[in-house]
């Protein structure tokens, strides 16, 4: 719930501002010159881009923002858990798990042990469709950046076809009133939407394809030690300290851990005071 109402909170912070900015100008203006950045960064994204791309980019966006958090420790126990049928009862014990599992990642590496791969096969098989993924979630992530790239320029254009009014208006000094204020709101509507709009979007996709990347690589790891019949709490351990680290809920290694009963203090000169009361 917090998660939602904090961007829920900085677009009402940002619409107040921006509306306080631009208060004093009209909103035919500002209509014009946000219609004029906004749809020519799309124009020009959607030439820039297959439709299929941005039909991918939506739907992940969507994912993103209804999911909730993923919990690797989930998957960490599904994936003990198969490694326990696995060494106990065998192949044809984890081919009917298999069909309970709801990850297809992982469900296509468990039908590669089952089918009779060794782990060398297993992993290269794996791996390629993990680069494959991770290339086609890229050029989403690429999309975004040059969507957020565009929009301050397509400002800029916009700049200067708002100084060609005003040179085309100087008897005017209405007219050059209005070419003025075309030219600085695209200009300011370039970056707005540059950096309010495209650069978070393009931050949260990057975050996301980052968990998701350590989530495949934990599944890779657990699908070669199920095929090596390594033991379910050693896997388990193994892949939930990778996880930890990756999320950063592991304690620093250089992390002084010091007992309470022994206070150290920070300052050099209360510990040559404290040495020199105990002489």
């Amino acid at each position: 719930m917090i998660r939602k109402m904090i961007p829920a909170a900085g677009i009402m912070l940002f619409l107040g501002l921006s509306t306080k900015i631009v208060g004093e100008t009209s909103m035919i203006l500002n209509l014009k010159s946000g219609i004029l950045v906004l749809g020519g960064t799309i124009v020009i994204g959607f030439l820039s881009f297959p439709m299929k791309s941005y039909r991918d980019l939506f739907k992940t966006l969507v994912v993103i923002f209804r999911r909730k958090e993923m919990d690797y420790r989930i998957l960490v126990k599904d994936i003990a858990k198969l490694s326990r049928v696995k060494r106990l009862y065998g192949n044809l014990a984890l081919e009917k798990e298999a069909h309970r599992i709801k990850n297809f990642f992982l469900r296509k590496g468990i039908d590669l042990i089952v089918d009779g791969y060794d782990p060398f096969e297993i992993h290269k098989i794996m791996e390629k469709e993990y680069e494959i993924y991770f290339s086609r979630k890229e050029s989403l992530v690429n999309i975004l950046n040059t969507l957020q790239k565009l929009a301050p320029v397509i400002g800029f254009l916009g700049t200067i076809i708002g100084l060609m009014n005003v040179l085309n208006n100087l008897g005017s000094p209405a007219d050059m009133g209005k070419g003025m204020a075309i030219a600085l709101l695209t200009t300011l509507y370039g970056l707005l939407i540059a950096n309010f709009l495209f650069l978070p979007l393009h931050k949260k996709l990057s975050e996301h394809l980052k968990i998701e990347s350590a989530l495949l690589y934990v599944i890779i790891e657990g699908v070669l030690d199920i095929s090596q019949n390594k033991n379910s709490r050693a896997i388990a351990y193994h892949l939930q300290s990778y996880m930890e680290n990756c999320q950063g809920r592991q304690k620093d290694l250089f992390e002084s851990q010091v007992p309470s009963k022994w206070p150290v203090s920070s300052n050099p000169m209360e510990k040559l005071t404290a040495k020199r009361q105990n002489a």
